[in-house]
């Protein structure tokens, strides 16, 4: 099932500029991949990305000591997630975005929200983001 629509409204990969999040927030929905994205939402988790097919990733920075390693160089000083999307799998006019916790968070949200409508049975399955979303709120 495809939650682009109900989550985000739609989906216009040569418009939107926040493309790459949407198209790989659908790809785990889809995939059910939802401990994969609990442990992206953990700072600090030995799981720092998220990766599919065709060639995207939702990678985190963590806070903590880790997140001034050299390879985040080139992010934006305040951005801790960061979605990709290769233009070899999936041609869009905005592959990347940089994102600070509370934009990615909300994203997420509008997509878990999507996924529990569609799949009421599975809320127990959704519930450990549900959780980490509400304790970042706290």
């Amino acid at each position: 099932m495809d939650y682009l629509q109900e989550a985000f409204g739609g989906f216009n990969p040569q418009v939107d500029q926040d493309a790459a999040v949407k198209f790989a927030l659908n790809a785990i929905l889809m995939d059910e991949r939802l401990s994969e994205l609990s442990c992206l939402l953990t700072d600090g988790h030995e799981i720092g990305g998220v990766a599919g097919e065709p060639g995207w990733i939702i990678e985190r920075r963590d806070t903590g000591p880790s997140g001034a390693h050299t390879y985040y160089a080139d992010w934006p000083k305040n951005a801790y997630f960061h979605a990709h999307v290769d233009s070899s799998g999936y041609e869009l006019a905005y592959p990347d975005m940089f994102m600070d916790v509370a934009v990615f968070h909300r994203y997420v949200s509008e997509a878990i929200k999507a996924y529990v409508a569609n799949n009421p049975s599975k809320v127990d399955i959704a519930q450990s983001v549900i959780s980490l979303l509400r304790q970042t709120r706290e």
